[in-house]
């Protein structure tokens, strides 16, 4: 007989055992059903009709915190009368009923704040909290998955899941931990990506579309392309450490300018009046 104790459970099972009477008379029968670890009831005393059969019901429950394994339980039966003749020791039986306590690992996570929108190159960033209830030793991973807004959950091309492995030991009555996720996301992204990332449990399914919490939401926008400018003063400048005669230089460069513009003009003038 399995006792389920994971959480949400009854914790509590029920076995049948049967007493047979094959004597001529009607026979009251006591029993006494005791467990060490668990808490076992059944009823105190029976009468069984002469040549019958009689099902007893045992209830076995346990605490969440009971230890995976196997437990006995004793059942054991006296006669006490016959036909309402008090017959003490004239007949007793005992037996014992196998238990197991089945194993049990939940665990529930939290997702931290992280994501929004980044410009490709930057990295998605966040924790997670994960609780597990257990009563046996045991472990689980947990792993990131990234679905778009089109709810492919298929991994998109450039980005690079660099989390440490989130593994957690779980001993016999829980724990709880906490995990680093990290995922770089291209520096050469093309089109603006959008979705969510997701945090699974192994053996976890993966959702079809972006869940509307414990997920981190994320817009990854390509880099923009800017076009610097020239300062002709100041720190850093084309003139840099001539910011003082700046004016002078650039009055004279302007002087120059103006000069080659006349010139060029005097000059097809000339060519003009050659050719009348």
């Amino acid at each position: 007989m399995d006792v389920d104790v994971s959480p949400g459970s009854t914790r509590t099972a029920m076995v049948s055992c049967e007493l047979e009477n094959a004597s001529m008379w009607e026979e009251e029968v006591s029993l006494d059903i005791s467990s060490e670890d668990l808490s076992a009831t059944g009823p105190d005393s029976v009468s069984v009709p002469a040549g019958e059969t009689v099902l007893i019901s045992i209830t076995v429950s346990a605490d969440q915190d009971e230890e995976a394994g196997d437990y006995q339980v004793n059942v054991s039966a006296e006669v006490t009368s016959a036909s309402g003749v008090p017959v003490p020791g004239l007949a007793s039986d005992s037996d014992e009923v196998e238990v197991t306590i089945a194993e049990y690992t939940t665990c529930d996570h939290t997702v931290g704040q992280g994501g929004g929108t980044l410009e490709a190159g930057q990295i998605i960033s966040f924790s997670v909290s994960i609780s597990c209830d257990s009563n046996t030793d045991s472990t689980t991973k947990y792993s990131t998955r990234l679905i778009d807004d089109s709810g492919s959950a298929a991994w998109p091309s450039g980005f690079d899941d660099q989390s440490p492995q989130c593994e957690v030991l779980i001993p016999d009555g829980g724990t709880s931990e906490n995990c680093q996720f990290q995922i770089l996301t291209p520096s050469n992204l093309e089109y603006t990506w959008e979705g969510c990332v997701i945090v699974l449990e192994d053996g976890g399914s993966v959702p079809k579309s972006c869940p509307s919490s414990n997920v981190v939401n994320i817009k990854v926008e390509p880099k923009t392309l800017g076009i610097g400018s020239i300062e002709l003063t100041g720190n850093g400048s084309i003139f840099g450490e001539y910011s003082d005669e700046a004016p002078i230089i650039i009055g004279g460069v302007a002087t120059v300018l103006v000069l080659a513009i006349v010139g060029m003009l005097v000059a097809r003038r000339r060519r003009r009046s050659l050719d009348d």
